[in-house]
C-alpha cells in the first residue's frame, strides 16, 4: 500500500543524533595555508604537502645519535606550523621559547590515568599478567575506545612530534597499554588527520604489529661534509613487508639540505646579540663581524649584504665567522635564533677548539 505524505519524515523532522553529517574525504578542500605567505613559501607549503599525501600517516626520522634527528623534526614542524595554522601540534618533549605556541604534551606521563584506566579493564576480563586471550582482547579494545573518544578531542587534525618512538611501540613490550594505544591511533590515522612523526635508530626496535606496518615515510639523517652544521635529510616513500620484516623503500628519496646554524631572521626577534663586547677578535673577520655588530647591524641580512658590498667578505665567510663566534666552546661571543635554538638538545654541534678556556 503506498505510504500518506504524513506518513514520511522530512529530513528536518529526522533526529540528528542517529547521523553524520560532519565533513568526509569527499569534501575535503584540498591545500589550506596560512595567508600571507610569500610565493617561494607557498610552493614549499604544497610541496610538503603533496610529500606527505595530504599531512597524514606515520613517518619515522632515522640516524645515528648527533645525525640531527630532533633537528628535522624541530625544522618540520616549526615551518609547518606557519604553513598550516589550522594544525594542532602535539609534543612529548618542551622545546625552548623560541618554538612558540603548541596544542601541548602527548606522552606516557600524560596518559598515565588513561593507560591506568585501560589496565584496570582489561584486569576485569583476564587475570592480570597472565596475558591471556582475553586480557590481550580486552586490552586492545579499550584502546581502540578511548582513541574514538578521548583521543579523537585530543587527535583530531594533530601533529604528533614522539622523541625515540621506540619507548613507545617497543617490540619487547608487545603488550603495554601504551603500544597498544600507539597501535590503535596508527590504524586510524587517516579519520583523525593525524600525522605522527617519531625518531628512530632501527625500524628493528618497534613493534611488528602496532607501528611497522603502518609507516608510511622513512626519513634517513646524514651530517654534511664540510660543515658541523649542516644536515641532508633523504624522505622516501615506504612499505612494510612482513615476509622479510623490513621497510621498502618505493620510489626515489626527496632530499632536503639544511643548515641548522645559520642565523633565522623570521625567529624570534632574528636578532644578532652581542654577549662580550669585550672579546678580543682572533682574526680579521671576526674584528670585521663584530665591527659591523656593534655599528648597530643586528640580523644576519644585514651585516651580511654590508660586508659583501662595503667590505671585501663574501656571504658564506661571513656565516663561517657568525658562527664559529656563537659555536666554539672557547669563545661564545654571540648568540642569534636557528634551527638549533629551538629545542634544547646536547646533540647540538659544539665546534671544537685546541685552545684552552684560559688561554
Amino acid at each position: 500500500m503506498a505510504l500518506r505524505n504524513r506518513d514520511v519524515e522530512t529530513p528536518d523532522k529526522l533526529d540528528d543524533s542517529l547521523f553524520d553529517e560532519s565533513a568526509g574525504y569527499e569534501d575535503d578542500q584540498g591545500i589550506q595555508t596560512s595567508p600571507g605567505l610569500s610565493d617561494i613559501e607557498q610552493r614549499q607549503a604544497r610541496a610538503i604537502y603533496r610529500l606527505f599525501n595530504g599531512l597524514w600517516g606515520l613517518c619515522v626520522i632515522r640516524g645515528d645519535p648527533g645525525a640531527g634527528k630532533d633537528t628535522f623534526l624541530n625544522w618540520f614542524l616549526y615551518t609547518s606550523k606557519r604553513y598550516f595554522p589550522q594544525k594542532r601540534i602535539l609534543r612529548d618533549e618542551k622545546p625552548r621559547k623560541l618554538f612558540g605556541p603548541y596544542a601541548g604534551l602527548f606522552n606516557e606521563e600524560r596518559l598515565h590515568d588513561d593507560l591506568k584506566r585501560m589496565r584496570e579493564m582489561a584486569k576485569g576480563v583476564g587475570k592480570p599478567g597472565a596475558f591471556s586471550v582475553d586480557y590481550l582482547g580486552a586490552l586492545e579494545k579499550a584502546a581502540d575506545d578511548w582513541v574514538s573518544s578521548h583521543g579523537q578531542v585530543l587527535l583530531k587534525k594533530s601533529w604528533v612530534y614522539l622523541t625515540e618512538l621506540w619507548r613507545y611501540c617497543y617490540n619487547r613490550e608487545p603488550h603495554n597499554p601504551m603500544n597498544k594505544t600507539m597501535g590503535a591511533i596508527f590504524k586510524v590515522g587517516r579519520h583523525l588527520d593525524c600525522f605522527v612523526l617519531g625518531t628512530i635508530q632501527l625500524p628493528s626496535e618497534l613493534d611488528k604489529k602496532t607501528c611497522l606496518p603502518w609507516i608510511d615515510w622513512q626519513v634517513t639523517c646524514t651530517r654534511q661534509v664540510g660543515n658541523k652544521t649542516g644536515f641532508a635529510y633523504y624522505i622516501q616513500k615506504v612499505k612494510y613487508d612482513p615476509r622479510q620484516s623490513m621497510l621498502v623503500k618505493l620510489g626515489t628519496p626527496f632530499p632536503i639540505l639544511l643548515d641548522a646554524g645559520k642565523p633565522r631572521t623570521e625567529m624570534g626577534n632574528g636578532r644578532i646579540v652581542l654577549l662580550k663586547p669585550d672579546y678580543r677578535p682572533q682574526s680579521e673577520e671576526e674584528r670585521v663581524v663584530l665591527d659591523a655588530l656593534k655599528a648597530g647591524y643586528d640580523n644576519y641580512e644585514a651585516v651580511a649584504n654590508l660586508l659583501e658590498c662595503e667590505g671585501d667578505m663574501t656571504e658564506q665567510e661571513t656565516l663561517d665567522t657568525l658562527k664559529e663566534l656563537k659555536f666554539r666552546k672557547s669563545k661564545r661571543v654571540i648568540d642569534f635564533p636557528c634551527y638549533f635554538s629551538l629545542y634544547n638538545s646536547k646533540s647540538a654541534v659544539n665546534i671544537d677548539t685546541r685552545l684552552k678556556v684560559q688561554e
